[in-house]
């Protein structure tokens, strides 16, 4: 991808791969292996990392009451502020990459670069909601920043959060080999049951759980990813062989006639609440 991951990170000696359980998260340490602001500010230049229409933003906004005074957490360019606004809300950001932070507070939108601790000596007063897209995989303490969180939302009010969803990766990726789902970038996998477990943690109840179809732009990377899972164990070379976007083509058509639709994609999203 010709990314410079920094040399933090090429120090690392050894990243470590964990799992909790009791809430079956599991996660990549030391904390130092998380990528810098450089690596976000490289990534943007790619068109798919910002997408503009992303099925997770409608699904929120399907979600959300009417008129709600909204807070989202890594707004990207402000693609879902955008329809936001249209949808009768308001809202304002957190961004901490600041080249995205400056594209969005140029349409006019208040955007925070701040950690969420801070961030609540900066609000008036608690927001109805809180809205993160594709972020909670990406912090190095998911801990605090469902703390911090639950510290800006009012009592009642809801937390919708998007993540990757870890059972469908597993599928397609057993052995964690997928670059952009390991660190630098992703140092978290969650699923549905690590969600759900939360409730004994935390003040909060899961409302509603939305599991993505799978997407027509990920169909040739579902179809080839997954059949090579379905080979014997032979090198890497020879499954690349075997199995590429040529060879899959019957299955790229019956997943884009229809088959996709009835198949869980790529993302997760889940609606918490708040408990008083």
């Amino acid at each position: 991808m010709n990314i410079d991951v920094g040399d933090a990170f090429r120090s690392l000696k050894k990243i470590e791969y964990w799992r909790c359980n009791t809430t079956g998260l599991c996660w990549y340490i030391p904390e130092d292996a998380a990528g810098s602001e450089a690596l976000y500010t490289q990534l943007q230049q790619f068109d798919w990392y910002y997408m503009k229409n992303k099925w997770e933003f409608l699904v929120a906004l399907s979600l959300l009451n009417p008129a709600s005074r909204l807070l989202e957490i890594g707004v990207g360019v402000g693609h879902f502020m955008d329809m936001a606004i249209q949808a009768g809300h308001t809202i304002r950001g957190v961004e901490l990459n600041s080249n995205a932070a400056i594209r969005v507070r140029q349409k006019g939108f208040e955007v925070f670069q701040a950690d969420l601790s801070q961030l609540k000596h900066q609000l008036s007063k608690p927001c109805d909601a809180i809205c993160s897209f594709q972020v909670l995989e990406h912090v190095t303490n998911p801990r605090l920043f469902i703390e911090g969180m639950l510290g800006l939302v009012k009592p009642g009010g809801q937390i919708i959060l998007s993540v990757p969803d870890a059972t469908f990766m597993r599928r397609i990726d057993p052995e964690n080999e997928e670059l952009l789902n390991q660190p630098p970038h992703h140092l978290t996998h969650w699923d549905e049951s690590v969600f759900r477990s939360l409730e004994d943690i935390f003040p909060v109840k899961v409302k509603t759980v939305c599991h993505e179809p799978l997407a027509s732009y990920h169909v040739k990377w579902f179809a080839t990813s997954y059949l090579r899972t379905l080979l014997p164990p032979i090198r890497r070379n020879f499954k690349r062989l075997i199995v590429n976007r040529a060879t899959t083509l019957p299955l790229q058509w019956l997943l884009s006639v229809g088959l996709r639709k009835k198949i869980h994609g790529h993302t997760l999203l889940v609606e918490l609440v708040r408990e008083p």
